[in-house]
């Protein structure tokens, strides 16, 4: 939901601007061939609940796995163990400080009786493992949990003969879930010391305002969705985390992290070829009529762009498909829920929301028009289906024959068209300005030229942030 989330695509856009290569080397053997990974799921009953567990193996020996517990009766918690060897293991987690910024506290585990309720890495001789804050919560429906921090319990650290043991113990109360993640390898799985790449991932948060849970990216709810309470969080089409892995890489971590993304993110795409928004947004539903289950078109294309990534950088034919069967909805999406702008060439703006199946007349986001414009072109650059690159044409058609239009009086853009020709709302302070960099690159490659009405809108609205004084990192 553009309207209520400004900061998540704030936050993504951010993170993208670091442009590591993806990584794709082991700190002792050099670059290593990606190979499919092996993939495991088992369910088992156990007294008052149900135990999953899903296991994915990395050819170079890095191991994914989390448990879910659910539970109908109170029992005692189920234990998981973790062997750790040797004796200079330490706990490297994101912190948060009293002014509200993360920074990395590391600690040895031979001085902690529990780890920290934080997502962080234990690092030993041999062994790196990224584990994730053990959570207790109570599903609400519409994809939405309700996160219950009081019944979450620690790590303990034991010692051993050989190093430590961790154990966490997943509670079982009736009408809860409990979860725990980890990514385990042989070699280090983030190799800190690079100022930026340190930067990125304490920024990356799946304990806080993010949580990774076994079916997906989930986020804080805003207080306009519909389950709601304080502590809750909704299952998120675009995962932020993951639109860092795939775009700015730089480690192991990232690039097995990314790939159980991207499955988990392949699991949630409707059978049609989008990825529902589950919960109810009230604004939508008090503007427009559109309930629960809708169709989002700036988190479904990220998330059609990041399968795209995936397609490209692990020559996995599922990415592939999915790519492409958003691709044919988003067509069928746009020929179905458009307005036509006249102008010197045909023109297209394609409503930003739906309840498929269902005319929509919603507003047209500048951003949203163009993040599918860069997505189709992508697509047509990655498959070479023509009509990728025809809908892109005349969706930018769309956004030129407004031309000047889109420009506010003091130099910055509207956020967005309306269905009877108006403008309106504030833009982003950066992030329409970077999506129209990427357009204009794109249409150049593809046309050997720019566009000379993009090149006006950038202008103005470089011209606009730099009055307004907007930090910004360009991703050009």
């Amino acid at each position: 939901m553009i309207k209520r989330v400004s900061m998540l695509l704030v936050i993504a856009t951010l993170l993208t601007s670091f442009m590591f290569a993806p990584d794709e080397t082991s700190a002792d053997d050099g670059p290593r061939p990606w190979t499919k990974p092996v993939e495991k799921e088992t369910s088992e009953a156990i007294k008052g609940g149900t135990h999953k567990k899903q296991e994915i193996k990395f050819g170079d020996g890095g191991l994914y796995w989390i448990h879910q517990l659910t539970a109908q009766q109170n029992q005692q918690p189920y234990v998981v163990k973790i062997p750790v060897h040797g004796d200079q293991a330490t706990f490297r987690y994101r912190a948060i400080a009293e002014n509200m910024q993360p920074y990395w506290a590391i600690a040895p585990l031979r001085d902690l009786h529990t780890l920290p309720l934080a997502t962080g890495f234990i690092e030993t001789e041999g062994k790196s493992i990224w584990v994730g804050a053990p959570i207790v919560y109570a599903p609400m429906g519409n994809g939405t949990i309700n996160e219950k921090k009081d019944m979450a319990l620690p790590i303990t650290v034991r010692k051993s003969a050989g190093g430590y043991v961790l154990e966490a113990s997943l509670p079982i109360r009736a009408g809860h879930v409990s979860e725990m993640w980890a990514l385990e390898s042989p070699e280090p799985l983030v190799v800190w010391g690079q100022e930026k790449l340190d930067s990125i991932w304490l920024n990356l948060d799946v304990t806080d305002n993010a949580k990774w849970l076994y079916d997906g990216y989930y986020y804080k709810s805003p207080s306009t969705y519909v389950p709601y309470t304080d502590t809750s969080y909704w299952r998120i089409p675009e995962n932020y985390v993951l639109h860092s892995f795939m775009y700015t890489g730089g480690s192991k971590a990232a690039r097995e992290m990314g790939y159980v993304m991207l499955k988990a993110s392949l699991k949630q795409q409707d059978q049609l070829g989008y990825w529902k928004s589950l919960p109810r947004s009230e604004w939508l539903r008090e503007d427009y009529g559109i309930t629960e289950g809708f169709y989002d078109t700036r988190f479904n294309t990220g998330a059609a762009s990041l399968m795209l990534q995936g397609c490209t950088q692990y020559q996995e034919a599922e990415f592939c498909e999915s790519t492409q069967r958003y691709a044919l909805f988003f067509q069928q999406h746009a020929v179905g829920n458009h307005y036509v702008i006249e102008g010197v060439r045909p023109g297209w703006l394609v409503a930003d929301y739906a309840l498929v199946g269902k005319p929509s007349d919603t507003h047209v986001s500048l951003n949203h028009q163009l993040a599918e414009i860069n997505f189709l072109y992508r697509s047509y650059l990655q498959f070479g289906n023509p009509t990728d690159k025809d809908l892109a044409d005349i969706m930018l058609g769309g956004v030129v024959n407004l031309g000047s239009k889109w420009i506010v009086q003091n130099g910055d853009l509207h956020y967005a068209y309306y269905p009877n020709g108006s403008f309106g709302r504030v833009d982003y302070p950066y992030l329409t300005y970077n999506d129209l960099l990427e357009t204009q690159q794109l249409y150049s490659q593809l046309h050997g030229m720019e566009d000379a009405t993009l090149a006006k809108l950038i202008e103005s609205k470089l011209a606009w942030m730099k009055q307004n004084n907007v930090a910004y990192v360009s991703t050009k």
